[in-house]
């Protein structure tokens, strides 16, 4: 029994597209698509600019997701107990693998918490490397709602039960500018001063 191997087109401009075998999202050299592999369509995507340059730096994918959270009933523990809120927010994922996954929660939350201010978006990575899409957007759906429920267990007291609804809608894929000073930093004025 044998293989055939059909090349990946772009569904915009039917253009062939080239790219990393360990890398999920492939971008159309014709005509600047995103193309998310596991179902060859095309997503939204952007590329910000750097703010802040190093000379170790690299472009991180983030998946983004529009997260809606409803909790019914929490039970939190402690002399300084806090509740947590529900409501909407946009959460930022990276979706690069090779991240540990105490990195994944530090550089998730502070995007989360604190997004970037009007980014410069630009049309290519001009010459700096991207790191490789290496999880699926449904992975990602299920990091967004580890995030929150990582924000619930820090709060102060101890979170003993939680009852909520939990929905994340993807939106884009973002390339951030990232710098390497032992860990990742976003290359942006607001995050290194």
């Amino acid at each position: 029994m044998g293989i055939k191997l059909v090349p990946l087109k772009c569904p915009k401009c039917g253009s062939v597209v080239k790219g990393s075998g360990k890398d999920m999202v492939f971008r159309c050299e014709n005509c600047g698509e995103f193309i998310y592999a596991p179902t060859g369509a095309t997503i939204p995507g952007k590329i910000y600019d750097f703010e802040v340059d190093s000379k170790d730096k690299a472009y991180m994918p983030f998946f983004t997701y529009l997260t809606k959270v409803q909790i019914y009933r929490e039970e939190v523990k402690g002399l300084l107990a806090q509740h947590g809120k529900s409501g909407e927010w946009l959460s930022y994922i990276p979706a690069w693998a090779e991240l540990p996954a105490e990195e994944i929660v530090r550089i998730g939350k502070l995007l989360t918490s604190n997004p970037p201010d009007r980014p410069h978006e630009i049309d290519s990575f001009r010459g700096v490397s991207a790191l490789p899409v290496g999880i699926t957007i449904e992975e990602g759906e299920k990091l967004a709602e580890f995030l929150f429920l990582s924000y619930e267990v820090e709060m102060r007291g101890t979170l003993q039960r939680i009852d909520y609804s939990f929905e994340a809608s993807f939106r884009e894929l973002v390339y951030m500018p990232m710098n390497y000073r032992g860990y990742y930093v976003p290359a942006f004025r607001k995050y290194t001063g």
